[in-house]
């Protein structure tokens, strides 16, 4: 067998060696990977468990789990890996049933409409880096949407909160064909199951071309959410958070990014006064 360490992303390794092949991650501090840690522990003893184990480590602030091979993240286009996700999040979500998320000291509470209120902010602050792309008109309806929402936004029943995995991008969860896990819980929260429910269909509703019917046909267990939290649903957040990550990218790489934004922003500001009248029919 051949030994190796192969560096995936900046602090992110692929290490061989004569147990097998793991995952290593190095995170800033040692209380942001116990935060990880303890995550896992409490997962990895539930019936059928969705995620990895994390192994022994004599540095704290590393992350060591076994590779999950022949694997590929899901795609959002594909029903199959819709529904898994979906089931998979369900099931996290459920965990407060057996888990005292609330009692952990490193995990802490989300408001997902005060970052939805800052990001706003910074958007209408790098307004003019937009402008520059997809015109002035256009940039202006942006912003509205969002003005628009957050007005209209009605407030989440924080009293049944759970754990929340807080980054529900396609390439958080695996699959090998055979089943599936989530990975990543850098950013996981403690939280209503709503605010989840919401920001996964954000995600996915750029894939299946911002068809809130379609999605609940698939998805019928969502209405009520959707129909309580229209005005969330109305919000642009998948464009402001791509756009805020444009601006802050390095020159070098900002333009490759912005081909395909672009297109991708004017997709979506097309589709979006559809998808917002029919948001206020259900």
């Amino acid at each position: 067998m051949s030994y190796y360490i192969k560096q995936i992303k900046k602090n992110v390794w692929k290490w061989n060696n004569e147990n097998g092949v793991f995952s290593v991650k190095k995170y800033p501090s040692e209380e942001q990977a116990e935060k990880i840690r303890f995550i896992h522990n409490k997962l990895q003893y539930i019936e059928n468990p969705f995620v990895l184990p994390v192994m022994e480590s004599p540095q704290l602030d590393f992350i060591i789990q076994p590779w999950f091979k022949g694997t590929h993240t899901v795609n959002y286009s594909n029903e199959e890996d819709r529904k898994a996700v979906y089931s998979l999040l369900t099931r996290l979500h459920k965990t407060n049933e057996i888990i005292a998320w609330e009692d952990s000291n490193v995990l802490f509470a989300f408001n997902l409409i005060s970052k939805w209120q800052n990001r706003l902010l910074k958007m209408k602050e790098i307004s003019f880096f937009v402008e520059s792309f997809i015109g002035v008109k256009n940039t202006k309806m942006l912003l509205m949407y969002g003005d628009m929402a957050l007005k209209d936004m009605k407030a989440f029943n924080m009293n049944d909160r759970t754990l929340l995995h807080g980054d529900v991008v396609h390439h958080n969860f695996l699959s090998d064909s055979s089943t599936y896990k989530i990975i990543d819980f850098d950013l996981a929260v403690i939280g209503p199951k709503e605010m989840e429910n919401i920001l996964w269909m954000h995600r996915v509703m750029s894939e299946i071309d911002y068809d809130i019917s379609f999605l609940l046909n698939e998805f019928p267990m969502l209405e009520q959410v959707v129909c309580k939290h229209k005005a969330a649903m109305m919000y642009p957040n998948e464009m402001y958070r791509e756009w805020l990550y444009a601006f802050a990218l390095p020159v070098d790489r900002k333009q490759k990014f912005l081909d395909q934004l672009v297109p991708y922003t004017n997709k979506a500001l097309t589709e979006w006064p559809n998808l917002c009248y029919n948001l206020s029919k259900l």
